[in-house]
């Protein structure tokens, strides 16, 4: 039975809300997944007002049900975390992962030796930063890893334009007329050199305030940055993103296939938010596409390739206690291959400021 207890945590100058969620009949002690929610004001299920996805809530439940302890927490700034949201940078939400994991550490249920970081989208590329901060023994990077925010966002605007070359109807005539690409892509940069010119705590651009720093410091690291990261990390990576995902292209999991202590899979036809596509992925209909489909199930073969990698590096013992081979219990990891499969530029994104 899953049991699940809010709690607080001191990090430096705030204080972050979080749940704790574990299986209350357990006897011994269980591995640790930290959850790390991607860009936006979501709270630790994954909701906001204008949607309700329950990712991280149906994340944690999957873990839970796979005999893991998994703590999931409002960043700093939104729900029932203080601080300023608008003045966050990429350090501080560094540092509150890793203040989270300490505080997990000392709980009864875990066991601290056996620290697994689950992030998504934004949430890896501050999973992959925290392996240098704090010793983990598992890294699970979901929908984007092997990519940087700003070089997500030229991916995203790059397929938006490829759609409207072919798409019909007044919008993307509209698009066709009033867009150049060199100007899209101008207005990336210029987020980011207005950042870096910038003196104070946070700048104001597109109608919105961003904060200087954590502008600043996703500027300075690009997709192969984190890539050397996780060559010499010590844990174990699995890295998954799928074939229809609008935010981030996952060819670049290629790039992870040769790295020794990684595993990849692009499962087919799954989108940003882990689920089945359904329809044909048009900008025009993906806001809608993500509340209908947040209320189906998680793509099972993607949850199936996760339990069957956990188990395989942090289930070990377990599997032998059951008198398992682990050969029979955790069947081969799918490789990602790409060279048969759709094209990014073949799927649109979402048009969305800093959204990842």
């Amino acid at each position: 039975m899953i049991k699940e207890e809010k709690i607080k945590v001191k990090s430096d100058d705030v204080v972050l809300g979080a749940t704790v969620a574990y299986d209350s009949g357990a006897k011994d002690k269980m591995p640790l997944v930290l959850l790390i929610a991607g860009t936006g004001n979501l709270d630790r299920d994954g909701n906001s007002k204008m949607i309700k996805l329950n990712l991280y809530k149906d994340l944690s439940d999957h873990f839970v049900n796979d005999g893991y302890v998994c703590v999931r927490y409002d960043k700093r700034g939104t729900h029932e975390s203080t601080g300023n949201y608008a003045t966050n940078s990429l350090t501080n939400l560094v540092d509150d992962a890793k203040n989270i994991i300490e505080h997990c550490k000392t709980l009864p249920q875990v066991d601290p030796e056996k620290i697994i970081v689950c992030g998504h989208s934004e949430g890896t590329m501050i999973a992959t930063l925290l392996s240098e901060k704090t010793k983990t023994n598992g890294l699970i990077l979901l929908s984007g890893a092997g990519a940087s925010l700003k070089e997500a966002m030229h991916y995203q605007n790059d397929i938006t334009l490829n759609e409207a070359k072919n798409g019909k109807g007044f919008l993307y005539w509209l698009i066709r007329k009033t867009t150049k690409p060199e100007k899209v892509h101008k207005q990336v940069d210029d987020i980011y050199a207005k950042a870096e010119k910038s003196t104070k705590d946070k700048f104001f651009f597109n109608g919105i305030f961003l904060g200087t720093k954590y502008i600043k410091e996703h500027n300075s690291r690009t997709g192969d940055d984190y890539i050397e990261i996780l060559k010499n990390y010590d844990g174990k990576v699995l890295a998954i993103t799928g074939t229809k995902d609008l935010q981030v292209d996952y060819h670049l999991l290629e790039k992870l296939n040769k790295l020794e202590n990684s595993e990849t899979f692009a499962p087919e036809g799954v989108n940003h938010i882990l689920r089945e596509v359904d329809d044909n992925n048009s900008i025009l209909n993906v806001k809608k596409q993500y509340k209908r489909l947040s209320k189906t199930p998680l793509h099972s073969e993607t949850m199936d390739c996760i339990s069957k990698w956990t188990a395989k590096h942090f289930m070990q013992e377990k599997t032998k206690d059951n008198k398992k081979s682990t050969s029979q219990s955790t069947p081969q990891i799918l490789k990602s291959s790409t060279n048969n499969q759709t094209k990014p530029n073949e799927e649109l994104n979402i048009d969305s400021t800093l959204e990842m």
